[in-house]
């Protein structure tokens, strides 16, 4: 079996989903959602989740789940909903059921345009997403809302509906654009034990890792075994086509570190999102910001069928990178304070005659010297010819009270944004 095989335990993508659940039900009945975990929601190593609701069209149900510590997870609280007067998946609009998936909340309806019927507030859901129209479904208008009228079960035209004064408690725990709503036909064939639990966080994390380290280590064949063969990336590319842009990106870029960290995993019957931080780094550029793959059951696999990207801040070129580093590194020289300015310098740093430790002693003594320190740059030159690893240079002038030198500082720095470290650093004078 590949090791990214999909356990039916957790992904019921194995056995017929209806003889799956039947088989379940007989042994976590709803009352065990409080000793087991449910493991729709799998923190990675986020430092928080967020709350993600999950709603089970088969207990009328709707759960508010956290995680704000990597490997936990919990329910906040749960409300009694209604959805839907049709049972299974929505497929087109007026079919009165509900749709299954995973759905984020993206607007609420203004208050003069909701009527009495759908009671005080009324979130919007993305119906249909990605994968619904990929599957050819349509619809729209799914609403959690309130409601004016009588309480029953599987009643609404495909809404999640609350009682009034539940909705407004619900509301706290809504952020526009940013939470996640899982609908499922059954939670309880979700809720698992600790160990199995466990088994799952270690199978998303291999995902990750692995499609992460292949595409870091240029092996472009094993990162695209990772999606789909129906892929169509964001420039209309298909997977043939992918393969050879990011074939050619390999000869471009001599080397690109990608990290990946923040990582967790929200699961529904049909389709499962990976979201995380991606740091990017290359011999010309560095990005950050937020990666979301969507992954599809592929012949008893998941596979990448989308990925989004939203950048936390501006790409930036590896010059600003080093200049940003070194004018951090300027501001600690000028204040000096000794440990923040050695911060800026590897364990095994070397200058001259000195190594860490002599450098330290020596600029402590400049340090408690008392003198207004002042440090110009310019002229900045950057070049890298091994992996991490920057040649600088730059006209430096230097002032202390009265004393003044100029000439040309070089430097070799190494690591990655955010933890970059000076590893050699030589000074010659202006004549």
């Amino acid at each position: 079996m590949n090791k990214y095989e999909i356990n039916r335990k957790f992904w019921m993508l194995m056995i017929p989903r209806q003889i799956f659940i039947a088989i379940t039900l007989l042994f976590l009945p709803l009352t065990t959602f409080a000793e087991n975990l449910i493991s729709n929601v799998i923190n990675i190593s986020a430092d928080s989740t967020g709350y993600v609701l999950v709603a089970d069209k088969t207990h009328q149900k709707i759960f508010i789940i956290n995680s704000d510590a990597p490997g936990t997870i919990k329910i906040v609280k749960e409300y009694k909903i209604t959805t839907g007067r049709r049972s299974g998946d929505k497929e087109h609009r007026g079919d009165l059921r509900t749709p299954e998936g995973i759905y984020y909340i993206n607007g609420r309806v203004p208050d003069n345009k909701l009527t009495a019927k759908f009671g005080p507030i009324a979130f919007i859901i993305d119906y249909p997403n990605f994968v619904d129209r990929l599957q050819k479904r349509n619809g729209s208008n799914i609403w959690i809302h309130g409601r004016d009228e009588a309480f029953k079960d599987f009643i609404t035209e495909g809404c999640i509906s609350m009682e009034n004064s539940q909705i407004l408690g619900l509301k706290k725990y809504i952020d526009i654009d940013q939470t996640p709503v899982i609908i499922l036909d059954n939670l309880s064939a979700y809720s698992v034990d600790q160990t199995d639990y466990v088994s799952a966080t270690n199978h998303w994390s291999e995902f990750t890792n692995g499609w992460a380290q292949s595409w870091d280590s240029g092996d472009i064949s094993a990162y695209c075994s990772y999606y789909d063969p129906k892929y169509i990336d964001g420039s209309g590319r298909n997977l043939a086509k992918f393969k050879e842009y990011k074939s050619g990106l390999e000869k471009t870029y001599k080397w690109k570190p990608v990290i990946i960290d923040k990582v967790y995993v929200l699961i529904s019957d049909k389709e499962t999102h990976l979201k995380f931080r991606q740091r990017y780094l290359s011999l010309t550029f560095y990005s950050e910001g937020q990666k979301q793959l969507i992954l599809i059951p592929f012949k008893s696999q998941w596979k990448i069928m989308q990925e989004n990207f939203k950048p936390s801040s501006a790409r930036i070129s590896t010059e600003e990178m080093i200049e940003q580093f070194l004018k951090s590194w300027e501001n600690a020289w000028e204040k000096q304070g000794i440990e923040a300015y050695l911060a800026f310098y590897d364990p095994n740093f070397s200058t001259g005659e000195y190594d860490l430790g002599g450098w330290r002693k020596y600029k402590s003594e400049l340090f408690q010297s008392g003198k207004k320190v002042s440090v110009e740059r310019s002229a900045l030159k950057v070049q890298s010819t091994e992996k991490q690893v920057w040649n600088v240079s730059f006209l430096q002038i230097y002032q202390a009270d009265n004393y003044r030198d100029a000439g040309v500082k070089t430097m070799t720095i190494k690591g990655f944004p955010g933890d970059l470290k000076i590893i050699k650093e030589e000074w010659r004078k202006d004549n």
